[in-house]
């Protein structure tokens, strides 16, 4: 506020209060204009921002969805495979005792033929060979089962192994046979 009565008179004047009515107008409508141009260009920046928002919040939603669909597809294989692996380890630890029982007969068998073949005399030593053969194979395929069993998935192999000594100890068994029927029909020939 002036206390000068120059200015005062100048201010009420009816001219000079006109023309700064319509500037003081002006500014105001400059200034209303810019903060409309400025509110618009905020919300349209907002718009933005709430469009990125959603879109954001869209592809996590998209990215929970799949990761959860990818846990549950893992967790489904995974009770699978854990399924198959008991049953398959069922299974092996079956085959497995089928085989050491197969083991036991076959080593009773075996010294069987060693009593068997002590009469023979040149085809006890080819038996007695073949024997001694099939028994380091057969200590071999037992230790390999003994390593083996932590690895059940390699019995399949195994099992051809014994079957392959199983075939042998009942050829051998069969020469032996034969061998002792020779032996003993020599022992009546020469008895009679």
């Amino acid at each position: 506020m002036t206390d000068n009565p120059n200015e005062r008179k100048i201010s009420e004047t009816p001219g000079v209060k006109s023309v700064l009515d319509e500037a003081a107008e002006r500014i105001e409508a400059t200034w209303r204009e810019k903060l409309l141009r400025e509110t618009g260009s905020l919300m349209t920046e907002n718009a933005l921002l709430m469009a990125q928002v959603d879109e954001f919040s869209r592809k996590l939603v998209e990215a929970t969805d799949r990761n959860e669909r990818l846990e549950a597809d893992c967790n489904e294989r995974i009770a699978f495979i854990e399924e198959k692996f008991e049953l398959d380890t069922a299974s092996l630890e079956l085959e497995n005792n089928e085989l050491h029982a197969a083991s036991v007969r076959y080593s009773s068998r075996a010294k069987e033929l060693d009593r068997q073949v002590v009469q023979l005399r040149a085809e006890a030593e080819a038996m007695a060979d073949e024997i001694e053969r099939l028994r380091v194979e057969r200590d071999a395929a037992l230790k390999a089962q003994a390593e083996l069993s932590d690895a059940l998935l390699a019995q399949h192999d195994l099992m051809a192994a014994v079957a392959a000594l199983k075939d042998r100890l009942a050829a051998s068994e069969q020469r032996a046979a034969a061998a002792e029927a020779k032996v003993e029909a020599m022992t009546q020939m020469k008895d009679e």
